[in-house]
């Protein structure tokens, strides 16, 4: 479960929570994000949609992609069962604001928002012509983003919107520019700028400043990007195209090599010569999400694949391939003494391969009452890949399909060491 108290590093694993488009065998799926062991598995009787899941610091929140509802399940409970919260109607994605008191959630072309606590209707807004795609809440600047199929951005300050009474209000700034489809939002920051990157059917990126609404730069890429997200101190962006290949985009030097944002919307085309790609998927990469120490990036496709980059080498730390397409990746915390305290969370148990042409499926021990779950589905599987020696090491340790915790953990802090 999620633990918001103190506690030493060693007793947290990134955990990475991926739902795909068929809710068999399970809905949503956790596993250890550095090994890839399967940690513990949700079950509803509706399939997840895309950017329709949330973790709070109690409570996990899935949309349903075909129905009025949203499932939750209490993370301190013991009890796996799920709670349902009905809305106005399916949604298409949805967010917290206001330190997760308030569910932003997209029906159609129109935001309602909720109370959480209660389930209470507060208010409708609307502005968008066609269905919304993403949802972003800045706490900076305490207010919503919205972005999508009508190919517009509208900014919503919260604070002008009183959530005790149900009136019509209008978004507080619009940004108008990409001509296709805005499929994914991220919010970065340089100096005193805050930003939002919106990545498009267009095939551009557009970088937007979000108090003007002026856009700043716009970046061309030669497919459409359906996925996005930036490091913490955006000096790096990182796109999914629906084509599968990942470009890794250097932003700070290119932005400079165009005089900043002293020029007005310079237009960059991002190419082999001023990007990196990653190179695996066979379908649309629709979820990106990088690391807490920005050296890992997960990446989740329609070719049903979920993929572990390490970004110092380039390479793939192990995939995980699931039964159906990945629709949503989200990271999150486990604190490992409460698996070992008796809670329902599963305790793994996995059976690898020195063969890396092999998949290793990971099963599944439940922790409670000694009783035994349902091994993972036999199409659920994880491949390690081979890494690259590292600081001269001997060949062998480049055969081995399944490294373990400490020898991972051991090449990123090598690798770590090197680039410092």
């Amino acid at each position: 479960m999620l633990s918001s108290k103190t506690t030493t590093t060693s007793q947290y694993q990134p955990t990475v929570l991926i739902t795909t488009q068929h809710a068999h065998p399970w809905t949503i799926s956790g596993f250890n994000g550095l090994n890839g062991n399967v940690l513990l598995t949700f079950k509803c009787d509706a399939p997840v949609v895309s950017h329709g899941l949330l973790c709070s610091r109690d409570h996990i929140y899935a949309a349903a992609i075909d129905r009025p509802s949203i499932y939750v399940w209490n993370l301190n409970s013991r009890n796996r069962d799920y709670k349902k919260m009905t809305v106005a109607g399916p949604i298409s994605c949805m967010t917290f604001i206001r330190d997760s008191t308030v569910l932003a959630c997209a029906i159609g072309n129109k935001i309602f928002l909720y109370k959480l606590d209660n389930g209470q209707h507060l208010i409708t807004l609307s502005a968008h012509i066609r269905t919304i795609n993403h949802l972003l809440f800045d706490e900076d600047q305490d207010c919503l983003i919205s972005a999508g199929e009508d190919n517009l951005i509208h900014r919503w300050n919260i604070e002008d919107i009183n959530l005790d009474r149900n009136i019509d209000v209008s978004p507080t700034k619009s940004f108008q520019g990409h001509t296709g489809p805005i499929h994914d939002v991220c919010q970065i920051s340089i100096g005193k700028f805050h930003l939002i990157l919106t990545a498009s059917s267009d095939l551009s990126v557009r970088l937007w400043d979000i108090i003007t609404g002026k856009c700043l730069c716009t970046f061309l890429f030669p497919n459409e990007i359906h996925s996005i997200c930036t490091s913490s101190f955006a000096t790096t962006i990182y796109c999914g195209t629906d084509v599968g290949t990942i470009f890794s985009v250097p932003l700070r030097t290119l932005t400079t090599q165009f005089g900043g944002f002293l020029h007005q919307n310079p237009t960059i085309t991002i190419d082999s010569n001023n990007s990196k790609q990653f190179v695996h998927h066979q379908g649309s990469v629709v979820a990106l999400r990088l690391s807490a120490d920005e050296q890992i990036l997960y990446s989740g496709s329609l070719d049903k694949d979920c993929v572990m980059w390490d970004l110092s080498s380039g390479q793939i730390r192990f995939k995980k391939s699931c039964s159906s397409s990945i629709t949503n990746i989200l990271l999150a915390k486990i604190d490992t003494d409460d698996v070992h305290d008796g809670s329902s969370i599963s305790i793994p148990f996995s059976t690898f391969s020195n063969s890396s042409n092999e998949e290793v499926v990971a099963h599944t021990l439940a922790a409670r009452n000694g009783s035994s779950q349902r091994p993972i589905c036999s199409q659920d599987s994880i491949k390690f890949i081979p890494m690259p020696p590292v600081n001269g090491e001997l060949d062998e340790s480049v055969a081995m399909a399944a490294p373990t915790f400490a020898q991972m953990a051991r090449l990123l802090l090598e690798q770590q060491m090197n680039s410092s």
